[in-house]
């Protein structure tokens, strides 16, 4: 009966310790912000913007500060409003909300604000998309190739223009082989490399792929083709040239290769090869499946260190119903592994796309289409490596058009040439883009 009475006393004590625990348990959640205006994912020209913010919380909102300076409570709308000032460039702005109980919570805005002017370039001899334009070192630019409708026969020719001439001239010398969905690397000697691509402005099969390259000496105005290996016959991948203890490299990102040895259907690379460059070849130097990456096609490989060690890589393929986006940064450092680096998604599908690197850091897409050539965009991307983020720049209308070539010139300056007009048809109008420095 003893050990039945000290039993009941136990279990009494142990609800008592249980009642004691049943208060109101309030979880230390912060405040939540979010944006309604402006759009920060869009390129801002105006100084001044009005920012509107609504921040909730089950506890009443105390107040809300941008880089410390309160912003005004609109009651009728329940938001909180306030001016924003950006200067030219990236903003980087602190937002934070704070309740009653001075829990708070804090958001980064990250602002592009810039100004661009756009006005004609120097034609094309003719319509012509899928071709590469190359910057010589006496500053001509040099526009290789292409074809002049995107299901048409791919040019040997090549066009130059002087800065100050009015128009691109022919280029003396015809290239070996026809060419399209081509790269072209300029090496320190002078000599250009033109590696693979196609017979057409679009390959139908596999057999439309160029199985070499043509090495073209700009000072004889002929070139030399350098077989490779069928497995690594290429058109429209991205290629970057490495340098390391007196030996050069050419890596191949992607592209449409020969699915299968026996077959002459196009599949899509998702590897990254590598050839040795000599004087008179270049070897493959991984003659099996190279370094897996991504399936990548028609997509963009843009430097982003004055070095050339960081990449921005992005594109995506129509494949099937949902267009299949891939973007990352890819170091290649040239003493060291390959690595991978995390990007955000692109804010819509593009392939056949085209980038020019405006500043360390910092890469302006162009053109392009989601998933067929009707669906061609006329306004770029600008990608921002310190924020890790794209900015769409609605307010620089441009042609619209795919599979064009475009270069960075002095004073942050684009010249875009060539493509496909969402018809198909070559482009011979040229747009220079300058946009002020900052």
């Amino acid at each position: 009966m003893a050990t039945y009475v000290k039993t009941l006393r136990g279990l009494a004590a142990a609800i008592l310790v249980l009642m004691g625990c049943e208060r109101p348990f309030v979880p230390a959640r912060v405040p939540e912000i979010e944006i309604l205006a402006p759009d920060f994912s869009e390129v801002h020209t105006d100084s001044l913007l009005m920012l509107e913010v609504r921040a909730t919380s089950f506890r009443r909102i105390a107040g809300v500060t941008l880089e410390n300076q309160p912003l005004h409570y609109d009651s009728l709308r329940a938001v909180w409003k306030g001016i924003v000032k950006l200067h030219w460039g990236l903003n980087r702005l602190r937002l934070t909300a704070v309740d009653e109980q001075g829990v708070s919570a804090t958001d980064t805005i990250w602002a592009l604000r810039l100004q661009a002017t756009l006005y004609p370039g120097p034609p094309l001899v003719g319509g012509r998309g899928a071709g590469t334009l190359t910057r010589l070192p006496d500053g001509r630019l040099l526009f290789v190739g292409g074809a002049s409708t995107w299901n048409g026969p791919a040019s040997r020719q090549l066009y130059a223009w002087t800065p100050g001439n009015p128009a691109f001239t022919r280029f003396p010398g015809l290239l070996a082989e026809p060419r399209a969905g081509h790269t072209a690397t300029l090496l320190s000697d002078g000599r250009l490399i033109l590696l693979g691509g196609s017979l057409q402005g679009r390959p139908e099969t596999a057999d439309d792929l160029r199985p070499n390259a043509e090495v073209f000496d700009l000072h004889a105005g002929r070139g030399r083709i350098f077989p490779i290996a069928p497995t690594a016959a290429r058109a429209w991948h991205t290629t970057a040239l490495r340098h390391h203890a007196d030996r050069w490299f050419l890596e191949v990102l992607g592209g449409y290769r020969r699915l299968r040895r026996d077959a002459a259907e196009l599949g899509v690379a998702s590897d990254l090869i590598t050839f040795e460059v000599y004087p008179d070849s270049l070897r493959l130097l991984t003659p099996g499946i190279g370094y897996y990456l991504a399936p990548l096609a028609g997509h963009i490989m843009a430097p982003l260190d004055p070095d050339t060690t960081r990449f921005l890589v992005a594109g995506s393929l129509s494949r099937t119903e949902h267009p299949e986006i891939q973007t990352f940064r890819l170091r290649l450092d040239p003493a060291g592994p390959i690595d991978l680096l995390s990007a955000p998604p692109l804010p819509e599908p593009r392939q056949f796309a085209t980038a020019v690197s405006i500043k360390p850091g910092v890469v302006m897409i162009l053109g392009g289409f989601n998933g067929q050539p009707t669906q061609t965009y006329t306004y770029p991307l600008l990608y921002v490596e310190t924020a890790n983020r794209f900015f769409r720049y609605r307010t620089l209308p441009l042609e619209a058009r795919f599979n064009a070539s475009a270069t960075l010139l002095e004073n942050f300056r684009i010249l875009i040439t060539g493509g496909f007009g969402p018809d198909g048809q070559g482009l011979s109008v040229t747009e220079m883009v300058e946009l002020m420095p900052f």
